[in-house]
């Protein structure tokens, strides 16, 4: 049994340096989000603190709203909203429903040589390193390890290394990838904008409708998101089929 894990306990649950190393962090970031009133107090045995899943959800939640923008003020505020009135430590959908919005990353922290372990031999030089850092794709701890905000691009751009593409052409073609798709999601968050607010969104937000409201809206986000996702795909299909069998049949040619 893990010695993090107090007796009685069905979920293992982390003492601070634990939770820190897992999510990324520094014990004095964790320190400062329960001063703020940003993340609930430990669960306390004795004179020792556990922190648990809800923690960890926390520290993430918080780490991609920061990402979006916000300050820790308006994180705060974010979050009192969304509880409706709710104590911080009950908080358990609005993490949920957050995440759905703003994404199905999952982070993953390593050390240099697991970073490096990912791919080819000799293939990620510190000039790749520093440009992923400058396109946020990865960053590094005070801890000295690395921090890759989502997992998905670590596999695909490992698994594209492995089939011979550069590092740094893999690099070219996230950035041109990633400016075409900051254009679609333009599109779509203008037509959510245009077609799916309601006329009067600002001025209920400030009554009493206002968590059904945020609600609500959140939920049909998340389902033009989803609805976004299925249509980019399946154009894309549609694309590569057609490009690849002209080229193939050019290469036959």
């Amino acid at each position: 049994m893990d010695s993090s894990q107090p007796p009685g306990t069905e979920e293992p649950e982390l003492r601070i340096d634990d939770l820190a190393r897992t999510a990324g962090v520094t014990t004095t970031t964790i320190r400062l989000y329960q001063s703020k009133g940003l993340l609930p107090g430990p669960r306390l045995v004795g004179r020792t603190g556990y922190y648990g899943r809800a923690h960890l959800t926390r520290l993430r939640t918080i780490a991609q709203l920061q990402e979006q923008g916000f300050s820790l003020a308006g994180i705060a505020a974010l979050l009192q909203r969304w509880e409706g009135g709710g104590r911080l430590s009950d908080l358990v959908g609005p993490e949920e429903q957050l995440g759905a919005l703003l994404g199905r990353r999952t982070e993953v922290v390593l050390d240099a040589a697991e970073l490096l372990g990912r791919f080819p031999a000799g293939s990620m030089e510190p000039a790749q390193v520093q440009r992923a850092a400058a396109l946020g794709l990865v960053e590094a701890t005070a801890e000295g390890r690395f921090r890759v905000p989502d997992a998905r691009f670590l596999d695909t751009g490992a698994a594209l290394a492995q089939l011979g593409v550069p590092p740094a052409e893999i690099l070219d073609e996230w950035e041109a990838v990633s400016a075409m798709t900051d254009e679609i999601a333009e599109r779509f968050a203008d037509l959510f904008e245009r077609r799916v607010l309601p006329d009067a969104w600002r001025d209920e937000l400030g009554g009493d409708r206002a968590t059904g409201l945020v609600a609500s809206l959140g939920a049909d986000l998340a389902r033009l998101r989803e609805l976004g996702e299925q249509v980019l795909l399946a154009a894309l299909d549609d694309s590569i089929a057609r490009v690849a069998a002209r080229r193939f049949e050019e290469l036959v040619a």
